[in-house]
């Protein structure tokens, strides 16, 4: 029995309280293709798998059973093999806590911030850089343990991961634009259509070229992060058995990395002397300031550090009402790419100074941390401001504008109305 067959839309015993609800976009014949969480309502740490978002590249493939299906490790081994799902799942496990993070979230306040103009939203879910962060935790078995099972050689540079999912990069954006064209009025299809015609939204904008065939979803991973212990083959997700459209059976997890590393629907490793160039780690996921020259291209990989002001939202798209003026807790979640977060700080007079913020516990390494600000809000419009600082040094604003717009992780400011 569902929770929504348990006590509907509304939770129980609170009548003024309306579920969570994630935005998701369907196929023709009725799948999942795409959905966006409502991240920033949730409460806790872990995204309810139901609450998840989910991007997929190419087309969404068909479901295998597990028992039809295989993961093959070939190339610079010693011992090519092949397991099955049974297989895979003897192996000791392990398991990770972590946040998913597109790496094209917030893209448009690359823009906001450098040029000005309107505010874009960071929880309106029908835009198209929203509800595209969610947190999980995965079970499976390290991928250094297949690899050290199959014997790499001494001189391997990179693991390639590829999912049974196929198709002409491109295509599956198209696709949801024509569903999209279906729920949206006349002024949000303007907009939608505005906001698709800039680089980095699933299109193929900054390509140096596009396959005439169709290519299956592929990453070469480093061999630094692929020995990681934490970098996984997952087979559950939040305690369950992985689903379909998370990347079932069986879906390589790459904590700190930006979402489009985690291949799902993993059938294949193959281990390389050298770094291959997949279509979607070369002509689509990178940095650079300008499309034209793909030998300055850098790998997209580790996420930036980031605190998101969830509660109070801006006043100029997404807070219903004013603040009273007294006692008011500023509220968020941080999380970085390169491990824990060390502390968090508030301004409330657009930067002018800044204050530390109280961290929940715990502090993992792979996960976002709850924060909160005890603040006493005179009355008046107040520019309230979030930065987090990680283990690792960096703090929030690391990430330069790029053409693609890739991996944001600016410090945003909340226009905050405060009456009394």
């Amino acid at each position: 029995m569902s929770r929504h067959e348990i006590e509907g839309d509304w939770i129980m015993g609170w009548p003024d309280r309306r579920r969570a609800v994630a935005i998701e976009r369907k196929n023709e014949q009725g799948g999942v293709i795409n959905q966006r969480s409502p991240w920033a309502d949730l409460q806790g740490l872990i995204t309810p798998t139901d609450l998840r978002y989910v991007v997929a590249q190419l087309e969404m493939p068909d479901p295998v059973h597990p028992d039809d299906w295989s993961l093959t490790i070939e190339g610079n081994v010693a011992n090519e093999m092949t397991f099955t799902y049974d297989q895979i799942r003897q192996f000791p496990a392990r398991t990770v806590r972590m946040v998913h993070e597109c790496s094209g979230t917030d893209a448009d306040f690359f823009d906001f911030l450098r040029d000005g103009g309107e505010r874009p939203s960071q929880f309106d879910l029908e835009q198209l850089h929203t509800g595209q962060t969610s947190a999980g935790e995965w079970t499976g078995v390290p991928l250094r343990t297949i690899l050290e099972a199959a014997e790499i050689d001494h001189s391997t540079v990179s693991i390639l991961g590829q999912g049974f999912d196929h198709g002409i990069p491109g295509e599956g954006s198209r696709r949801t634009y024509e569903l999209m064209k279906e729920r949206l009025t006349p002024e949000q299809l303007t907009e939608y259509e505005k906001m698709r015609s800039q680089p980095g939204v699933g299109t193929t904008h900054g390509a140096s070229y596009i396959p005439s065939e169709e290519i299956n979803y592929e990453k070469a991973l480093p061999i630094e992060k692929a020995m990681d212990e934490d970098t996984i083959l997952a087979w559950a997700l939040n305690g369950e058995y992985l689903r379909h459209v998370h990347g079932a059976p069986l879906r390589l997890i790459v904590p700190g990395w930006s979402g489009n590393w985690s291949v799902k629907w993993l059938q294949r490793l193959a281990v390389f002397d050298h770094m291959p160039q997949p279509w979607y780690q070369t002509e689509y996921f990178y940095y650079a300031d300008t499309p034209e020259n793909p030998e300055d291209r850098e790998m997209l990989t580790t996420m930036g550090v980031r605190a998101i002001i969830t509660d109070p939202q801006d006043r100029t798209r997404d807070q219903e009402l004013p603040l009273e003026a007294g006692q008011n807790t500023i509220r968020g979640l941080a999380w970085s790419g390169m491990g824990r977060i060390e502390k968090v700080e508030i301004s409330v007079d657009n930067g002018e100074s800044w204050k530390e913020a109280f961290i929940e516990d715990p502090r993992e390494r792979w996960l976002w941390v709850r924060w909160s600000y005890d603040w006493d809000a005179a009355p008046g419009t107040h520019i309230v401001m979030a930065r987090a600082f990680d283990e690792a040094g960096r703090t929030s604003g690391a990430v330069p504008w790029n053409f693609l717009r890739k991996n944001f992780d600016g410090v945003v400011p909340v226009e905050v109305l405060v009456e009394g």
